[in-house]
């Protein structure tokens, strides 16, 4: 699994190199990727495969001038919960699951997303895709 998330790693590394501006309409997307954290090991040959599908899927997004960002948190880190504020040493997992990465991506609609969601090979691996649309509470 290491092997699987240092790929996933260094192909969203390369995505700022492949992402390109897009005016229009557009609207601004997080998709939030997921894995199982009981997931069984995977094989070397599906690690291989599924590494260059996810290298395949950036260069896509990118190349379609979707992509906006795209970051890979590190696995370790704190979760600090309730009213006095507990702090547990360890990145939040919910139903078994972690967030491994996300993705910023430009689409006139929730449907659009939707179907760029669809692409990501994180299915490959039992994982998941969370979309949700970005507000800009900044400005």
């Amino acid at each position: 699994m290491k092997k699987f998330l240092l790929m996933v790693g260094l192909a969203i590394a390369c995505i700022r190199g492949f992402a390109q501006q897009q005016g229009g309409d557009s609207k601004q997307f997080m998709l939030i990727v997921r894995y199982r954290t009981d997931a069984p090991a995977p094989s070397a040959e599906l690690m291989k495969t599924n590494g260059e599908h996810w290298g395949q899927f950036i260069a896509d997004v990118a190349k379609s001038g979707k992509l906006v960002s795209g970051l890979r948190p590190q696995q370790t880190g704190r979760t600090i919960a309730g009213h006095d504020k507990t702090v547990q040493e360890s990145a939040y997992v919910g139903d078994k699951a972690v967030v491994s990465a996300f993705f910023v991506v430009k689409a006139a609609s929730l449907d659009e997303a939707t179907e760029i969601a669809k692409k990501v090979p994180i299915y490959e691996m039992g994982g998941s895709v969370e979309i949700r649309e970005i507000m800009n509470n900044a400005n």
